[in-house]
């Protein structure tokens, strides 16, 4: 009887991760370029009304906020009350989160850690591009995350691979950098008009 073979991780070198990094930096910033050039206004120009012209993503933003303290934050805290946690010490935690806690604080985690790309990325694209564009864009994002922590959240049991969050992540990925390499370059062209 032989030992089953042990499973290892592909060693990526920096080289090829360098690659991997420049073709996406290549494709955001197309993206990103054919939002500043299509959609966005007169370079070097702001809207003639703000107000107007980032409504539709401060309703957006405002809206994920609410979705992410409700679903997330406070969602957190309910499945940790449900464990008991709340009513043991510090020496008395278990050494391993309960599953569903631990989805749970992932989803929150990783709602956190994209926050910054997608609140800069919608604004300055909605105030240096298109108001209307990072108004859906952004909306696009925020559905595609909510989708991503439902998903994640009924992940019980399964591993992670299992779970297909990629297929969440990913396009938020595109939608934000998108947005951000839009508003850097309609920066660009404005400062250079």
């Amino acid at each position: 009887m032989t030992a089953p073979e042990k499973k290892t991780t592909p060693i990526v070198t920096v080289e090829k991760e360098f690659q991997e990094i420049m073709k996406l930096v290549i494709m955001f910033t197309i993206l990103g370029a054919s939002l500043a050039f299509l959609f966005g206004r007169e370079p070097g120009t702001l809207p003639e009304d703000i107000v107007k012209e980032l409504a539709p993503s401060i309703v957006v933003v405002c809206g994920f906020f609410m979705s992410y303290e409700f679903c997330d934050v406070m969602g957190v805290g309910m499945a940790k009350g449900r464990t008991g946690i709340f009513e043991q010490t510090y020496k008395d935690l278990p050494a391993k989160e309960d599953e569903d806690v631990y989805l749970r604080q992932r989803v929150l985690t990783n709602q956190l850690e994209q926050m910054p790309l997608f609140i800069v990325g919608t604004f300055l694209c909605a105030l240096l591009v298109n108001g209307k564009i990072a108004g859906i864009l952004s909306l696009s994002w925020v559905l595609l995350r909510r989708m991503y922590a439902s998903e994640y959240k009924r992940g019980r049991g399964k591993k992670l691979k299992q779970i297909k969050l990629a297929k969440f992540t990913v396009p938020c990925y595109f939608l934000c950098n998108a947005m951000v390499m839009a508003a850097g370059i309609q920066a660009m062209r404005g400062y250079m008009r």
